[in-house]
């Protein structure tokens, strides 16, 4: 745990003299304000902006306790380095598909970085059943070269177990390995849940041993496999878009870990939004929002790994890597465990304690108890029958069996 010796709690009053003691950013004459931004469980978040030249910057402050709990759950503030490190490198790594990082301050965990204000927040967009064209195309370019090309495939083996070292993140890790992998399948106090689920969790959830075997299986992938620096939590409230672009934010939980972790997140994240708009009142909007979204799956699967196996034979350094067959047997074992990632996240943003909004905002009471349960339904589906759940058609005939 990083002592807290200079850190103090910034806020509207005191981050505009924040940054100005840390960074040149602003003209002598600026005019700034500042607006607190963030609506997350483990930072603030802060956007300045001159008014004189619109001119803004955004200042992310770690926090040393999970916000939804308070001081009861506290967190490593020294997260927010990890977090600094890896953007950094996956900007390298993708030109330019995360934020700029203009300073890194260690004693108050804060990042100075890129104002994304001609962006929104992907879940937002996706809320109003707005469509992204080039999204797919940039989200898999993003995750093969951060993926891939942090792998032992392609780096050299003791600089690869240096990085590993540089990247071990504990705390973020056990709260993945209870909130992901252990909690949501069974009784615990964290587990938050209406009144309709309660019964349909203890039948479908605590009670299918099978279920929780094969889930026991992807926790200790998750816990012992350092395959590739992962993001650690790609979903649609980290990732910014517009019509012409996409960047990944907020990668605090980055570790090595299993590749399939980052890649059914997110396709976790595109299959509850494809819930939530089934529920939506019938309009052109809405269906066209459908079938973007069944592209957008089916693209992030196989975009993902048409490109996987291109960078492959053109970046593999080991040896034995290259071994004709092994490519395609090791992108087969991504995809395997994608499916079942993919089914512990939609189960865990139903009845664990950080849900989605997508399934929790809808407001009929028998439209959201049918999202919920059929998300739960499909989650299992795609936990136990991963292994033949390999390609986007694979992922939408689960969709088509319960939807």
């Amino acid at each position: 745990m990083k002592e807290l010796k200079n850190y103090y709690e910034l806020n509207n009053d005191t981050v505009i003299d924040y940054l100005k003691s840390k960074l040149d950013y602003f003209d002598d004459n600026a005019d700034i304000v500042s607006q607190e931004i963030g609506d997350g469980n483990l930072n603030l978040v802060f956007r300045l902006i001159d008014n004189n030249s619109s001119k803004s910057v955004i200042i992310k402050q770690a926090l040393p306790y999970v916000r939804a709990a308070g001081e009861s759950w506290p967190l490593d503030i020294g997260r927010g380095e990890i977090e600094s490190k890896i953007l950094k490198i996956e900007y390298d790594l993708t030109d330019g598909l995360v934020p700029e990082i203009y300073c890194y301050d260690g004693e108050m965990c804060c990042m100075i970085m890129e104002d994304l204000k001609d962006y929104v927040i992907m879940r937002t967009g996706v809320l109003d059943l707005v469509n992204y064209p080039k999204f797919a195309d940039q989200v898999t370019d993003f995750m093969v070269k951060t993926l891939l090309l942090t792998t032992d495939v392609v780096v050299e083996h003791k600089e690869k177990k240096e990085m590993v070292k540089d990247f071990i993140n504990p705390e973020l890790c056990e709260i993945t390995e209870e909130l992901v992998y252990t909690e949501p399948f069974g009784t615990y106090e964290r587990n938050s849940m209406e009144d309709f689920m309660v019964d349909f969790h203890k039948e479908q959830l605590e009670g299918d041993e099978e279920l929780k075997l094969e889930v026991a299986k992807l926790k200790f992938e998750f816990m012992n496999n350092a395959q590739s620096l992962l993001h650690g939590d790609l979903h649609t409230g980290s990732i910014f878009v517009n019509q012409d672009n996409t960047k990944v934010i907020d990668p605090e939980f980055a570790f090595y870990g299993p590749i399939a972790y980052d890649v059914g997140a997110l396709i976790a994240n595109l299959i509850m939004n494809y819930l939530y708009t089934k529920t939506r009142e019938d309009s052109d909007e809405k269906v066209a929002h459908e079938k973007w979204l069944e592209s957008a799956i089916v693209d992030c699967i196989d975009m993902f790994a048409d490109k996987f196996l291109k960078a492959f034979k053109e970046s593999a350094t080991d040896e034995m890597a290259k071994v004709d067959g092994f490519d395609k047997w090791y992108l087969n074992e991504i995809l395997v465990g994608t499916a079942g990632v993919t089914g512990c996240e939609m189960v865990r943003r139903t009845v664990g304690f950080a849900h989605v909004k997508d399934l929790d905002c809808i407001e009929d009471d028998e439209k959201r108890k049918w999202a919920k349960q059929t998300n739960i339904l499909m989650a299992k589906e795609l936990i136990k029958s991963r292994s033949k759940i390999v390609t986007g058609k694979d992922y939408l005939k689960v969709i088509e069996k319960f939807v």
